[in-house]
């Protein structure tokens, strides 16, 4: 259950949810017919306590993976919030500036936040990539027009308020950047797979003639493991961080908005 060392982070969320749980429905059917074979030796055998012993680890397992995806989705939603801030605080200050000046700012501005929208709505790992190459070339350039808009009162608080958002602004691009690459550890993925296919052919082993009552039961520790694995797909999967504070950024950056307002939550 390597998913992120083979083809699986390319597999859409469906197809892992199936694959899944036609394992686990497997590992069942293989942990049946060992019971069978092992029934004429030792008809008494009784492992139900090991059985809910596997699958109460399996639980726990399922809710620390859990856990560790909701907290980077938080992460990554607190980031986007606080990017937004950012560029509307370096607009705001923007004001500061010459009218040439401040013009040539709000415009490299309005591409930058473009850029970064593009790269928050990124439904692949190559189309994230390319955003955040875009990112990095704007960040050349509003930083050169920044030198050049402060550069006839460098050495004053006014400079300094500039110079501070700006800089923040392409550090948590960087940090966006880095909390999207960020996955959960595939050797806690394989462990959760392991574990998962154990408890499967435990089930079968012990109630594998309940087929209708043990397949709703993977059915739901699919739908689990299906919502880590989605948790932790930034840009592949369906339950994926809101850009509205960048799209009302955005917005208000429009000439007839006026100036902008520093964006609140999503």
């Amino acid at each position: 259950m390597g998913l992120y060392s083979s083809s699986f982070p390319h597999l859409p969320l469906w197809l892992f949810g199936v694959l899944f749980l036609a394992a686990m429905i497997a590992a069942r059917e293989n942990g049946k017919v060992v019971r069978d074979r092992m029934r004429g030796a030792d008809a008494t055998t009784d492992d139900t306590f090991a059985m809910t012993s596997v699958l109460g680890l399996l639980a726990l397992l399922i809710g620390f993976t859990f856990s560790i995806a909701l907290s980077r989705y938080d992460a990554r939603r607190e980031l986007v919030v606080n990017e937004a801030n950012a560029i509307g605080t370096t607009w705001l200050r923007a004001d500061l500036m010459a009218a040439a000046d401040r013009e040539r700012m709000q415009d490299v501005l309005r591409r930058y936040v473009d850029a970064r929208i593009a790269f928050g709505n990124a439904r692949s790992a190559d189309d994230e990539v390319v955003a955040y190459r875009r990112t990095e070339a704007l960040h050349g350039e509003l930083w050169s027009v920044m030198l050049a808009g402060i550069a006839p009162f460098r050495d004053t608080e006014r400079a300094s308020l500039i110079v501070s958002t700006t800089n923040e602004s392409i550090d948590l691009a960087a940090t966006r950047f880095t909390a999207r690459q960020s996955h959960i550890p595939p050797r806690i993925l394989r462990m959760l797979g392991m574990f998962a296919l154990l408890a499967a052919g435990m089930v079968g082993f012990e109630r594998g003639k309940q087929r209708r009552a043990t397949t709703i039961l993977f059915v739901l520790l699919t739908l689990a493991v299906t919502l880590v694995v989605d948790l932790d797909r930034p840009s592949t999967g369906i339950t994926n961080v809101s850009q509205e504070p960048m799209l009302h950024l955005r917005a208000s950056m429009s000439p007839a908005s006026g100036a902008v307002q520093a964006s609140g939550s999503e």
